[in-house]
């Protein structure tokens, strides 16, 4: 039963109308958000208490009097939230307090908040949504859908519109949570890192990958128009040879589509009309 299903379903399927370019394009946009989902380097961050070439590590120094595995905060990813992570505190001898960001394998301190774990979630959620959904439009744009809902996603290239709608809101998040790290170090550097411009990339494939789609449906649109024109040519010369009976077949053809529609709804009312009179008036 299942075998007759897929095979009725491939069968309906035409791989003439795949699209190469918008499947490699799609393909590659995956792969990026998965790279942007593995990557530790977000959020950069360059301390300033760096005096000729010696790194100031008083600050550790301290935090490992109260706790092991503290090491200098440098650069902040979505790899470091895949782990089990824990927050805690300590408040140094001058009654200042610190924020402890705890994994498995370090600490860092005073760098993630709750309020950065949150967003960075987020931004794997995003990324995640990115990624499946990039690979569902690959496979879509290689082989067509039989479904009508899924032939309009593909037709409408909305799947790709919400890629870059995701894109633009991974962008926003980031910028939140470098402000957020940027006010738990004041006195340092805190930039945009290489995750983020994973994202944009993926967000660019995506809008070529719809321009890609849009192309290939104009191509098939003005084939279609073509193969309307050649059809209709030959229609034509016959009806004009039967003017009186069908006066509306000499005016000026202008939009072949629209004109082929009338002539077959004429022909389908014609046919109608004779069979209902065959069935009024049966021969003997």
């Amino acid at each position: 039963m299942f075998l007759s299903k897929l095979g009725t379903v491939c069968t309906r399927m035409d791989l003439r109308e795949a699209n190469i370019p918008a499947t490699v394009f799609h393909t590659v946009a995956a792969i990026l958000a998965v790279f942007a989902m593995l990557s530790t380097d977000w959020i950069l961050v360059e301390d300033m208490s760096t005096r000729n070439g010696s790194i100031d590590i008083d600050v550790i120094q301290a935090a490992q009097i109260y706790m092991k595995n503290a090491e200098p905060c440098r650069a902040i990813g979505c790899h470091d939230f895949w782990e089990a992570i824990r927050f805690g505190g300590y408040i140094d001898e001058n009654g200042k307090s610190h924020i402890a960001f705890h994994t498995p394998s370090r600490v860092l301190v005073d760098c993630i908040t709750p309020t950065t774990a949150n967003y960075f979630y987020i931004l794997i959620a995003f990324c995640f949504v990115i990624s499946a959904t990039s690979a569902l439009c690959a496979t879509m744009s290689l082989l067509p859908p039989p479904a009508p809902f899924l032939s309009w996603l593909r037709a409408n290239s909305v799947l790709e519109m919400s890629n870059m709608m995701l894109t633009l809101c991974c962008c926003t998040f980031a910028i939140i949570a470098q402000t957020d790290v940027s006010d738990q170090r004041p006195d340092d550097i805190v930039a945009i890192g290489a995750g983020v411009f994973l994202v944009c990339i993926s967000g660019l494939l995506s809008f070529l990958a719809a321009m890609a789609s849009i192309r290939q449906s104009n191509r098939k649109t003005r084939m279609r128009r073509i193969d309307n024109q050649r059809l209709l040519c030959a229609r034509s010369l016959r009806s004009w040879r039967d003017a009186g009976r069908r006066p509306d077949d000499v005016r000026p053809i202008v939009d072949f589509e629209r004109y082929l529609d009338e002539c077959t709804e004429l022909e389908q009312a014609a046919s109608q009309t004779t069979q209902t009179e065959s069935t009024s008036n049966p021969a003997v």
